[in-house]
């Protein structure tokens, strides 16, 4: 039961380790998606984003194996696992704020971009609507007869 004890704690914390460093790697991307952004790379910025995505789907599936392990151990193990494991879980929730601070920043100026955008946008209707007026003017029919 020791031995089964022991691997169960050092795969949990493996598991940490993994997703802190996923997580880690998410963040370098959020600063290159960033830079994406305010340079107006669309390439660059599909690029990050499946990049990012991938490392994602790998946290989930290391979180889905996670989960087993944790529920395999009794709740003193657990305690036990929980107390080697404090510190991985504190620099994972620092992260994690980290790059949902980067992720609303990024998300509000996407949102400012596309509003800078709809309003060109807005603009040039204007602008055609109002030069609609200045074309040639069709040709006025007769009243009279309609052989004219």
């Amino acid at each position: 039961m020791n031995l089964k004890h022991k691997d169960s704690t050092a795969s949990i914390l493996e598991f940490l380790r993994i997703e802190k460093n996923c997580y880690d790697q998410v963040l370098g991307l959020l600063k290159e998606q960033t830079q994406a952004i305010e340079q107006e790379d669309e390439k660059r910025l599909d690029a990050v984003l499946e990049k990012k995505d991938a490392l994602l789907q790998t946290a989930r599936a290391n979180e889905a194996n996670l989960e087993k392990a944790v529920t395999q151990l009794s709740e003193k193990e657990l305690a036990e696992t929980g107390k080697q494991g404090e510190k991985l879980k504190i620099e994972i929730e620092s992260i994690l704020a980290k790059i949902i601070e980067a992720e609303n920043n990024c998300m509000a100026e996407l949102k400012a971009r596309k509003f800078l955008a709809q309003d060109k946008i807005f603009d040039l209707k204007k602008k055609r609507s109002l030069l609609k007026g200045y074309g040639n003017s069709q040709r006025i029919k007769p009243k009279i007869s309609k052989s004219v």
